[in-house]
């Protein structure tokens, strides 16, 4: 009954956020309490009707880039915490069994589970990987909690205060907004390097 319940509960909200998107969006570009905005970050983040990086932008226009990005932080780490809890905890049975019923899905997550906190990191750095698509795979995958959010976390760092300091620049000064894309861009590339899988010769070499 839990189950049904959470699935009905979710489906209903996203329809309610896609239906009201507007009036929240509205709402982001004039009102600026503290609380209630972290409130509809994380409801955005929960039901992503709207892309989050344009939601992030909207927190960097409205309050700065650094307070906006820390709203929008604490916001999708309180999300992707409720949502590996609902997956790991009421629906990991079936999630494992779907995730085994694909025999190369299951190699990788073995893979994730021999190397977690770096495999996080690097998915939260890569913009192109829904972040949704994480948060239920990590609870499927039946990754250690702590360490999960401490990797989501640090992972998340670079992409939000960026697209946070976009929407504070880059209207009001492109120069310093291309310059972060670079930035980020070699965040990016560093990350993948220092983060990517050890060869098997490194391995039999030790």
């Amino acid at each position: 009954m839990k189950k049904w319940f959470s699935i009905i509960l979710y489906v209903s909200g996203t329809i309610l956020a896609f239906i009201y998107r507007y009036d929240i969006l509205s709402w982001m570009k004039e009102d600026h309490n503290l609380f209630s905005s972290i409130g509809i970050a994380t409801l955005l983040a929960l039901f992503p009707v709207v892309p989050y990086k344009a939601v992030i932008g909207f927190f960097g226009y409205a309050y700065g880039s650094l307070a906006g990005a820390l709203i929008c932080w604490l916001a999708t780490n309180l999300a992707a915490a409720i949502l590996f809890g609902v997956v790991k905890y009421l629906f990991q049975s079936q999630a494992r069994a779907y995730l085994a019923s694909i025999p190369a899905l299951e190699k990788f997550t073995k893979g994730i589970e021999r190397r977690p906190f770096a495999s996080i990191v690097l998915a939260r750095l890569v913009p192109i990987i829904p972040q949704t698509a994480v948060n239920i795979y990590a609870g499927a995958a039946g990754l250690p909690f702590w360490s999960y959010i401490t990797a989501s976390g640090i992972g998340k760092i670079p992409g939000i205060a960026l697209y946070a300091f976009l929407g504070d620049h880059l209207l009001k000064n492109p120069g310093s907004a291309i310059t972060a894309i670079i930035v980020y861009a070699a965040v990016l590339i560093i990350a993948g390097l220092s983060l990517r899988p050890r060869s098997q010769e490194a391995k039999n070499s030790r």
